[in-house]
């Protein structure tokens, strides 16, 4: 029997590779293609562990690649820190930074890209973010191991059903990341780049991946586009000091939840500082209730003081009425629960848009929300024991 080494393990599905290099289990035959020259080449071992196939995809400050764990017998993901235009892959896999001006950025993004790996170590056990099981260093820059994620992105889950789901699935697949992100921020990390494809669908649930470098914040301040995905950035993302703290990820998770129900991008966070027209869901022909529609609406307040400000009261709001099994909509809701405000008594409320003041009270409503909530289950208790008693 022949010894298994990087040389016959099948890249596909890392079974073994017969003598024509073709793979015993998935019959495939072994794809020895050459990488691009800033990519790990594939059966390269590092650490003398962790065997390289081919590269997942790569972004402003790292690669990663699909992996198989030598020791565990499992496979992996491997991020690679690489920051764009500040390094260069040179011989024996090593990364070497482009020069001395850029030294120090590198560095800085270095050592967030391991500290931000360690931390999110520490948590374990979360339903709906990728699990990290190793960070290190070698070839003069750092990699993290995470757990491998076979399920395809929310962002082509969306295709394949025409660009919009429904609110039940939506909100069946953001629950777990959303109450996952709660534990997450509690050390003090900030996700900053959510969208659908940041989401992964398993059988088990949804997952929430790339938290490595491609978050980190801009290494030296001379641009920003490659830490923001537009449209789901938040305005604290534009600027080069803006605070990003939970409502950050708040606002990216409010836009991927309006953009499955509606089909549609909002408008950008700094487009509308100067005019909001975003259109309600509800307006778009979405089936969502008027009490979440509001807690929604509140997640993509522009301004981050006017959001919620953790994702567990953006959990408690959003989830207060699961209309999976009520079956109550907002055109079911709309009699029993009123979102409008009394005239506004000065120039500026009387301009305000509409979408403002649902969100404005959104927050006041919140008990009275809980109080119709408890109305309308009572209410469904009583017709289904009625129609029992009918039986």
């Amino acid at each position: 029997m022949a010894v298994r080494t990087n040389k016959n393990i099948c890249l596909f599905c890392f079974g073994d590779l017969d003598a024509n290099r073709v793979c015993k289990t998935c019959r495939k035959r072994a794809d020895d293609t050459p990488c691009p020259p800033h990519h790990i080449p594939q059966r390269t071992v590092i650490q003398s562990r962790y065997l390289f196939g081919k590269a997942l995809g790569e972004g402003g400050f790292g690669i990663t690649y699909l992996g198989w764990d030598l020791t565990n017998g499992e496979r992996v993901a491997i991020k690679e820190y690489f920051p764009s235009g500040y390094v260069t892959r040179v011989a024996n896999n090593r990364v070497m930074i482009n020069g001395a001006g850029q030294q120090a950025a590198a560095n800085r993004g270095l050592k967030r890209f391991m500290d931000e790996a360690r931390t999110l170590a520490k948590v374990k056990n979360l339903d709906g973010v990728v699990s990290i099981k190793n960070c290190f260093k070698d070839n003069g820059t750092a990699y993290i191991v995470m757990e491998y994620l076979s399920g395809g992105s929310l962002k082509k889950h969306l295709a394949r059903k025409g660009g919009k789901i429904g609110f039940d699935e939506t909100l069946t697949i953001t629950r777990k990341i959303i109450e996952s992100l709660g534990e997450v921020h509690k050390l003090g990390l900030v996700h900053r780049d959510i969208s659908p494809d940041n989401i992964i669908l398993e059988r088990k649930g949804a997952k929430l991946i790339d938290f490595g470098a491609a978050k980190q914040s801009n290494l030296d301040g001379k641009s920003l586009s490659i830490v923001l995905k537009q449209g789901f950035a938040p305005e604290e993302q534009y600027r080069t000091h803006g605070e990003q703290v939970p409502w950050t990820d708040i606002y990216a998770l409010a836009v991927t939840i309006y953009l499955c129900i509606t089909g549609q991008m909002p408008p950008e966070s700094i487009q509308r500082m100067y005019k909001d027209t975003m259109v309600r869901p509800s307006a778009l022909g979405a089936k969502i209730s008027v009490l979440q529609e509001g807690p929604l609406l509140k997640g993509m307040a522009v301004l981050g003081k006017n959001r919620y400000q953790n994702v567990e009261q953006f959990l408690k709001a959003l989830y207060i009425l699961d209309v999976r099994t009520s079956g109550v909509t907002a055109s079911a809701t709309r009699a029993n629960v009123t979102l409008q405000t009394a005239a506004p008594s000065s120039r500026e409320a009387r301009k305000a848009n509409p979408i403002d003041v649902v969100v404005k009270n959104a927050d006041k409503k919140d008990k009275k929300r809980e109080k119709e909530l408890e109305k309308v289950k009572k209410k469904l208790e009583k017709e289904k024991a009625a129609a029992k008693t009918k039986k």
